[in-house]
């Protein structure tokens, strides 16, 4: 007989021992901690995107005081507003608090005009006196910047008399948001004017010898400075019409025969008699260029530095617009002499810092990268080494270049508007201006103006801000 064993008898449902006394899973177990760890995650991550979010705006924002710059692009163009020929002058000069302010020739008489720059909506008419009459043309500036800026006016009319009489013209100083007139004074009708910050630059003869620049306060007329000029061969008359240009860091005066190079205290940085034919422009860092002709269709530049250093070379001007003031201590021309390849200058002493194969048609200066537009490319260099950041070959030439801080916007002046990626030069996106403007016919297009919009001009006169 087999010995009895003892046997446990296991109800067929009942939960085994070792079963029940399983311990939760290790995410049970972790649980409070996975959530507080989740919730970190989240907060970091919203975190980045919203500094991201405030770095971008604050990098946009910053970019919204450069001139040249565009709105905001979102992949297409649309029409923003229109101006009709009586009042496209006003693209030139830019806003004054966000009005373009522009004057015009009415049956009733001379008006000026405010117009919201962001809309195009006529904000105010304000007809002011003297009448300069039904020939009359118009120009405003603006002086000073946001709330601060005034828009400055001059009218007068070319009947044919004035180099006769040199009749005096009126300027009218207006508040831009209301067309209120602060202030009125009249120049002389050859009197050029231009803006240097929130002063009012006048430029006119001081005596029959001597021409004279001076910087005022727009409203009161108060001057903070007065440049004369020494005597000049062929004197200072007040039929003689002299060129007043701003530059960075100054102003440039030229008369037949003579330029100066002014800072902005009032002090010459440089005087210089030349040839009665040559033109001069500002270059980068205080620097400006000067062309005159050697004959049989040939022309030399000189370049005269900030500090009165002067050269000549075989170089041209290049518009890099916008400029957002990075590498600031570097010119950049091109050579005539080397198939108009890019070069790139110290404005201290003006030596060669590099050269590239470049030939660039036109430039755009953002955060120490040049991007040019060439003929069948589109190319981003190092401003400070010259070394290439990338290549992009394009199906058409280059001709105007702008950004709007996210891509490069181009135009060939035809109906084609291509945008590209800063990083990369990949094309985003390319929209036709026929489908924009509904019309076939098209006058100019480009980046003109002071206004942060591409413009298109119709035959009729009319200009169109896109957007």
């Amino acid at each position: 007989m087999s010995p009895m064993r003892s046997v446990q008898l296991v109800e067929a449902d009942a939960t085994p021992a070792d079963e029940s006394a399983r311990r939760p899973s290790w995410l049970r177990r972790h649980a409070r901690w996975a959530v507080v760890v989740g919730v970190v995650l989240v907060a970091l991550v919203v975190g980045v995107q919203s500094a991201s979010a405030r770095g971008d705006r604050a990098r946009l924002a910053a970019l919204a005081t450069v001139p040249g710059v565009l709105n905001p692009l979102d992949g297409s163009l649309e029409v923003a507003w229109r101006l009709d020929f009586a009042h496209s002058t006003a693209i030139w000069s830019g806003p004054a608090d966000g009005v373009l302010v522009s004057g015009a020739a009415q049956p009733g008489g001379f008006v000026l005009l405010g117009t919201d720059v962001a809309t195009g909506s006529s904000l105010w008419t304000r007809p002011v006196t003297p009448d300069p009459g039904p020939s009359a043309w118009a120009w405003c500036l603006s002086v000073g910047t946001g709330a601060d800026a005034v828009a400055v006016c001059t009218a007068g009319t070319n009947s044919g008399l004035w180099e006769v009489t040199a009749p005096d013209r009126v300027l009218w100083v207006v508040e831009p948001r209301t067309g209120r007139v602060l202030a009125q004074r009249s120049l002389p009708m050859t009197a050029q004017i231009a803006a240097q910050g929130d002063r009012l630059l006048v430029a006119r003869p001081a005596d029959d010898e001597r021409w004279q620049v001076q910087a005022t306060d727009p409203v009161t007329g108060v001057a903070a400075w007065t440049f004369t000029s020494e005597p000049v061969a062929g004197g200072a008359h007040v039929l003689d019409s002299p060129q007043l240009t701003p530059v960075q860091g100054g102003a440039i005066l030229v008369v037949p025969g003579h330029m100066w190079s002014i800072d902005t205290t009032g002090h010459a940085r440089a005087s210089l008699s030349d040839d009665v034919a040559t033109w001069w422009s500002g270059l980068r860092a205080g620097a400006v260029m000067g062309f005159g002709g050697l004959g049989q269709g040939e022309y030399r530049s000189t370049v005269v530095l900030a500090d009165g250093t002067r050269y000549t070379s075989s170089e041209d001007e290049i518009d890099v617009s916008p400029d957002d003031g990075s590498s600031p201590e570097t010119l950049f021309t091109t050579d005539r002499a080397d198939d108009g390849s890019l070069v790139a200058r110290s404005a201290v002493d003006g030596t060669v810092v590099w050269r590239s194969a470049v030939a660039p048609t036109t430039g755009v200066l953002l955060h120490g990268r040049l991007y040019l537009g060439t003929p069948h490319a589109l190319v981003a260099l190092d401003a400070a080494s010259g070394r290439e950041v990338w290549h992009r070959a394009t199906d058409h030439p280059i001709t105007q270049l702008s950004t709007d801080g996210h891509y490069l916007v181009a135009t060939d002046g035809s109906w084609q508007v291509d945008a590209y990626a800063l990083r990369d030069g990949a094309r985003a996106w390319s929209d036709d201006l026929r489908r924009v403007l509904g019309t076939d016919s098209l006058g100019t297009v480009g980046f003109y103006g002071a206004t942060r919009f591409l413009l298109a001009a119709l035959p009729d006169g009319t200009v169109v801000a896109l957007r």
